[in-house]
């Protein structure tokens, strides 16, 4: 299964667009789309044709109460977070207290806009970037539900 990982668009829907198409070409059929907030509604606002799409709200996305999100996806529970709330620009300390009672494979956080992949206590933590900047990340998860990260940028 191969996921294109977002966050933080705040709105940039003309750079998610290309991001999108970017995602397409080169990683081939995306069968998921994650958006980890700051730009809740701009996958939605681009009208494109989209893969199932999972996401949370950001500290940016006024009246959306989504903070928090846990999936499974091909046998690996993920996380799914803004981080803000996780206080992420401080440290992944609390997101990786929070992935390890989740009993999570990964946690996928935003909100530094800055791209960030690291294993912890074999916890994948991953931070795409902001995708207003031209980064994102693909996801990988096999059939037994090992995850792997790619980070990238336009």
């Amino acid at each position: 299964m191969r996921i294109g990982v977002l966050s933080d668009s705040h709105g940039f829907t003309g750079r998610l667009s290309t991001v999108l198409m970017v995602l397409e070409a080169e990683h081939k059929p995306l069968d998921a789309l994650i958006h980890l907030g700051d730009g809740y509604y701009d996958l939605q606002d681009l009208g494109a044709e989209l893969p199932p799409v999972y996401q949370v709200a950001g500290n940016c996305d006024h009246f959306c109460s989504d903070t928090l999100n846990i999936v499974t996806l091909s046998n690996a529970r993920l996380l799914l977070t803004h981080g803000h709330y996780q206080h992420v620009k401080s440290g992944t300390d609390d997101l990786l207290a929070l992935a390890i009672s989740e009993k999570a494979h990964a946690a996928l956080y935003g909100h530094t806009h800055c791209p960030k992949m690291e294993w912890k206590n074999g916890i994948l933590l991953l931070n795409p970037g902001a995708a207003m900047d031209g980064k994102y990340a693909v996801l990988t998860i096999n059939r037994l539900g090992a995850v792997e990260a790619e980070l990238c940028s336009l």
